[in-house]
């Protein structure tokens, strides 16, 4: 089994640990910046440098955070995940691993090109 060397380790969330984030950051959203009700709206701990990016599981590096905001940070386009991946791609390249066996036909990988006008033809 391989590891990846650049994700920390996620240590596990205590009631304690989660009330001093809370208090550390007044309640106040830190990818948004507005408060939050704690007692009305849904709000979980987020690592402000996501730990696929290469962010430490510490306290200074997490903040509350209103739910729809942390799913917005983390998912999409341009998201923690999307960048970590791209990441992970370019590093991939950059050390010379090798590509996968069976490139999808077609691609850019492979050692047929499709033509246009639907021919297909080996790739110079």
């Amino acid at each position: 089994m391989t590891t990846d060397v650049g994700t920390t380790k996620r240590k596990n969330m205590t009631p304690r640990m989660r009330l001093k984030v809370w208090e550390r950051h007044k309640g106040v959203c830190c990818l948004c910046g507005i408060k939050i009700d704690g007692t009305r709206e849904r709000w979980i701990v987020e690592h402000i440098r996501a730990l696929e990016l290469g962010g430490e599981d510490v306290e200074e590096n997490m903040g509350p955070a209103h739910e729809g905001c942390a799913i917005a940070k983390t998912g999409g386009k341009t998201g923690d995940h999307a960048r970590a991946a791209k990441a992970k791609r370019a590093k991939s390249k950059h050390l010379g691993i090798k590509k996968t066996k069976n490139p999808l036909p077609g691609g850019k990988g492979s050692k047929w090109k499709k033509k246009i006008d639907g021919g297909v033809v080996p790739r110079d």
